[in-house]
């Protein structure tokens, strides 16, 4: 017949008691592991946790205009004349698939309504942006159409030396 083992747990001093045949009790320590030992090896190899540091993104030459651009084509999506897929290179996944449920919104809702979409002469106001850290710019840009103004708000990272608007907001 084996012997029955049960585990009591006094912490700190968990035993192990073993049951022999005739009842008797024989304590066994546990055995406990050192963590310290073990994360010593991690500390020289924190790029192991984190990943590799990304390399630095090259500087736009001329923001502006590409800042302009990109607040251009969402406006031309969101009025109906622009395709969003032209746009997925520079958009992140979350912004793109954000931008492609809005214009289908504005889309069902000018098939709702008869409407067509038109194509409005937008011209850019103004551009803003500043780098509030390595690899980041936030801009605003201002847009007219004629009787109408409307702001862009955009959000560029760079990673892997591609600029990606990772969060665009549209007044």
């Amino acid at each position: 017949m084996p012997a029955k083992c049960a585990s009591l747990f006094n912490y700190p001093e968990a035993t192990q008691i073993e049951l022999g045949k005739k009842g008797s009790e024989v304590k066994k320590p546990d055995i406990r592991i050192d963590s310290t030992i073990h994360s010593r090896g991690y500390e020289n190899q924190r790029h192991l946790e984190f990943g590799p540091d990304l390399p630095e993104t090259q500087p736009l030459r001329r923001p502006q205009v590409f800042i302009a651009a990109i607040a251009t084509a969402v406006n031309e999506v969101i009025s109906g004349v622009r395709s969003v897929d032209q746009l997925q290179s520079v958009l992140n996944e979350h912004v793109y698939e954000s931008l492609k449920r809005r214009a289908v919104s504005r889309a069902q809702y000018r098939l709702k309504h008869g409407r067509k979409p038109q194509v409005q002469p937008t011209d850019v106001l103004r551009v803003r942006y500043q780098y509030p850290s390595a690899g980041v710019i936030e801009s605003v840009v201002v847009l007219s159409s004629g009787r109408r103004s409307k702001a862009v708000a955009i959000r560029l990272e760079g990673v892997h030396n591609i600029w990606r608007a990772t969060n665009i907001g549209f007044i």
